[in-house]
């Protein structure tokens, strides 16, 4: 009997130390194919998801990835919406703080930039994702791309979308983390994947060294502008209270900054509530951490998306905070 075809695949990633090998980008896109096309076995995805994740992936790989989805989901087709100014990926989920980075998307939206936010929930119950939230905090979510486009048609919108709404195939790979206990490939991929083409893009990571394959991949996509950095929890979201590193690929080359903390640092709380969050944004509760993360955040997006120094990004983004139009 001949082998199942996607065991090509396997051989390449599993053989021995001196004869294994990273995939090639096409071989990476054709896999790809394979498994949304159903041709792949449970066990073959969950064995080819742990090789690549023993062996560490290449940029070659997560381009492949990338570019793959992106083509079977029609987002290399996608007209960036006039209104749009900057794409949020939002997949961690967060549990030690709550989401600030959602304040902090709302006050860019209040100062007339367009940002699509989009993510997954449900990974792990033991995370707050950013659905959770969408309602309290009066931020609307898009049942399609083409209704987030509509939305985004005017300049200071703020929408979310859901993965299962433009790429649903890839939510059930990338829940298999559940159950094989590690992180993907694609964890990263779908950062990646600015589904409406938006001129600026922004990833939090959690693994050190993930950030240059961010920065590359994002240069060999043709994005315009991509910042990366640490995030607490891996989300997009900067820590007020520790040194931080943003990794940017902007006007052809790559720029690593460094953000000062703006405050002492910090002990976690032992617990949070939503109520909490929303008494912060409406000046009903003092929280210099939940501040500063706010303005920090802020602060980074405003540095790619108005070309500012960090001095005058900090200074716009405070002033954002101050004059926030808060409604109880």
């Amino acid at each position: 009997m001949a082998d199942h075809p996607f065991a090509a695949y396997l051989r390449i990633l599993g053989k021995g130390p001196k004869t294994r090998r990273a995939l090639t980008q096409k071989e990476a896109q054709d896999a790809l194919a394979m498994i949304l096309d159903g041709l792949v076995t449970e066990k073959q995805l969950g064995a080819f998801l742990l090789l690549m994740r023993a062996n560490g992936e290449t940029p070659d790989e997560l381009l492949g990835f990338v570019k793959g989805t992106r083509q079977r989901f029609g987002l290399d087709n996608q007209a960036c919406p006039p209104g749009l100014h900057l794409d949020w990926a939002a997949y961690a989920g967060k549990w030690r703080y709550p989401p600030y980075y959602l304040l902090s998307l709302k006050l860019l939206a209040q100062a007339g930039f367009g940002v699509l936010l989009h993510g997954d929930q449900g990974q792990f119950a033991d995370r707050h994702y950013a659905e959770h939230f969408l309602f309290a905090l009066d931020i609307p979510q898009a049942s399609s791309l083409q209704q987030a486009r509509a939305i985004l048609t005017e300049p200071g919108r703020l929408v979310y979308l859901p993965l299962t709404n433009f790429a649903p195939d890839l939510r059930h790979i990338l829940h298999l983390k559940e159950e094989i206990g590690v992180r993907t490939v694609f964890n990263t991929a779908v950062k990646l994947l600015n589904p409406l083409n938006a001129p600026m893009a922004v990833q939090g990571i959690f693994h050190k060294g993930v950030e240059q394959l961010h920065l590359q991949t994002a240069q060999a996509l043709g994005y315009a502008t991509n910042l990366v950095f640490k995030g607490e929890g891996g989300e997009a979201e900067m820590r007020p209270d520790a040194l931080s590193h943003v990794y940017a690929w902007r006007n052809g080359e790559v720029v690593e900054t460094t953000q000062n903390a703006l405050i002492p640092r910090q002990e976690r709380p032992d617990n949070w509530t939503l109520a909490e969050l929303l008494a912060l944004w409406q000046g009903k509760r003092q929280d210099s951490y939940g501040e500063g993360a706010v303005i920090a955040t802020a602060c980074v997006a405003l540095q790619g998306l108005k070309n500012l120094d960090y001095a005058r990004a900090l200074n716009e983004a405070q002033q954002l905070w101050q004059t926030r139009h808060v409604v109880s």
